[in-house]
């Protein structure tokens, strides 16, 4: 025997919630010139969350590669 979904829950109502969604277009750059121990970021159209979870996770990987390198940054 099969019921209906009316008749089982007749009061039941499907809801869709639309949320906007951002699609990211940042970039971010990394030069690394060995000869002079210095590691140049330069990253664009980042927003605060993406700084937290991708740039800084990308330099603090990079000093622990290189810990006596000299790290410089440029944020635009």
């Amino acid at each position: 025997m099969a019921l209906s979904e009316n008749i089982l829950f007749p009061t039941s109502k499907a809801y869709l919630d639309v949320h906007e969604a951002m699609v990211s277009g940042y970039t971010i750059q990394v030069d690394v010139r060995h000869d002079e121990k210095v590691i140049d970021f330069v990253t664009e159209a980042m927003c605060p969350n993406e700084k937290r979870n991708v740039y800084l996770r990308q330099k603090r990987m990079m000093r622990e590669l290189y810990p006596e390198y000299l790290i410089t940054e440029r944020h635009t």
